[in-house]
């Protein structure tokens, strides 16, 4: 687990972080400050910060200004920015890395990896990993957070502003996510198909396939969009088992 501070006085910038933190179980928030000076005055040695994310444009003592000071306190350094121009100045401070707002999931997720690399595993009893899961707020349970198996999950729904989260157990879990959102979470996973705007499966839970309509296991049907036919059909092609008997 890695422990981290966010410092932005921007209200909504911090909440885009988080929102991306959650998607990334091996980061833990042990601080936020919206104000500079706060972080200055309290954050410390004793607190075994892994990473630090810091805005630069803040009143009263720029970001820049701040990493001289938290610099040594931190494993890492991410300044979160809506400006290039202080490219140079991150980079003279020891910055580690220099994500330009509003950035994606994936930009930050792949940041993240590239700066703490996940080691090999060297026993076989380290068979779990932070790999086989993700965590959201569900909208259902007061923003519970949820511990969520990528194997237990047999599709993602766009409904609305949020995500339906469909899982083996019957149970749905309402996440204020986008599809775009769940695409980067998911990456090369490839289980997971999107044979439709509002919907990505896993095709493990396919149940059966007529005509253009998929039916899960769970009985949730839908139509194949017409923008993915292609991709359906290639999927069905190398999936389907054909006879090799002359006809």
């Amino acid at each position: 687990m890695l422990n981290c501070i966010i410092i932005d006085d921007e209200q909504f910038s911090v909440d885009s972080i988080l929102k991306y933190i959650e998607l990334l179980p091996k980061l833990n928030v042990i601080a936020i400050y919206n104000n500079p000076l706060h972080a200055l005055e309290n954050v410390s040695n004793d607190d075994k910060i892994d990473l630090i994310f810091m805005d630069i444009d803040m009143p009263f003592l720029s970001g820049i200004d701040l990493a001289k000071a938290l610099r040594s306190k931190t494993q890492k350094l991410i300044f979160t920015t809506s400006h290039s121009k202080y490219a140079f100045d991150a980079y003279e401070v020891e910055g580690d890395a220099y994500l330009l707002k509003p950035f994606t999931f994936g930009k930050f997720s792949t940041t993240i990896a590239r700066l703490f690399p996940i080691e090999p595993k060297t026993k076989i009893t380290e068979a779990s990993s932070d790999d086989d899961y993700f965590m959201v707020k569900n909208k259902e349970e007061d923003l519970r957070i949820v511990k969520v198996c990528y194997k237990e999950v047999i599709a993602f729904e766009s409904f609305h502003n949020y995500v339906k989260i469909h899982l083996a157990s019957n149970k749905i879990l309402t996440a204020y996510l986008t599809i775009k959102d769940i695409l980067e979470l998911l990456g090369s996973r490839n289980e997971f198909k999107q044979f439709h705007r509002a919907f990505i499966i896993s095709t493990d839970c396919i149940n059966y396939i007529e005509g253009n309509t998929i039916r899960m296991d769970n009985n949730l049907s839908f139509t194949v969009g017409e923008s993915y036919r292609d991709n359906f059909t290639s999927y069905l092609s190398n999936k389907l088992l054909k006879t090799a008997r002359k006809r």
